[in-house]
């Protein structure tokens, strides 16, 4: 089956648990990770939760880039409003921020006493596409896969920046656009806000 992959995952996290007591730590992670999962228009399904990242999926045609987009800004709009409260509230002075990693490919759903798993070289390229290198706090990487499910030439997006931005108006505060190749020789954009 062809799958959408979704991944939010936090920036900063290693250093944010490292310097706070880590009952405190783990209640302001389960809080943030909640209001990214409540903050999920598409519908999307949850495979795992994995430390400071989500994987979500859906099975079935890819949804548009700026559908995607607009999910993505709404998670990071819940995730950044409840950050900031317990920012205020215990004076924290870790920078934490989300990235997303986007993908498309087989996966294959399966079941373990009730929880659904997913399996296939789709789920192992973006947990690569996790540790990508890019240093930026806010990105939104898609590869090259889920571009081509959508018809759309990832070549043409990036030699013409306006083309982005009719996409959508939540892509018109993108300051730079980057062209990867990614560890496993695929290809993929990153967006960064």
């Amino acid at each position: 089956m062809k799958g959408l992959i979704f991944i939010p995952d936090i920036t900063g996290f290693t250093h944010f648990v490292k310097n706070i007591d880590a009952e405190l730590g783990a209640i302001i992670i389960q809080d943030l990770l909640t209001s990214i999962m409540n903050s999920n228009p598409l519908n999307m399904n949850v495979s795992e939760i994995e430390g400071d990242a989500i994987l979500f999926y859906k099975i079935g045609e890819p949804h548009k880039l700026t559908e995607l987009v607009k999910a993505f800004v709404e998670m990071q709009y819940a995730f950044k409003f409840k950050y900031d409260q317990y920012k205020t509230k215990y004076k924290l002075d870790a920078d934490l921020s989300l990235k997303l990693i986007v993908h498309y490919g087989d996966i294959i759903v399966y079941d373990v006493m009730g929880f659904k798993k997913l399996y296939g070289e789709a789920i192992i390229e973006a947990h690569r596409l996790l540790k990508n290198g890019n240093t930026a706090h806010d990105y939104i990487l898609v590869t090259e896969e889920y571009m081509k499910a959508l018809k759309m030439n990832i070549s043409e997006v990036l030699t013409n920046e306006s083309s982005i931005q009719n996409h959508s108006h939540f892509l018109q505060k993108i300051k730079n656009v980057a062209y990867h190749l990614c560890p496993n020789e695929k290809k993929h954009l990153v967006f960064q806000t």
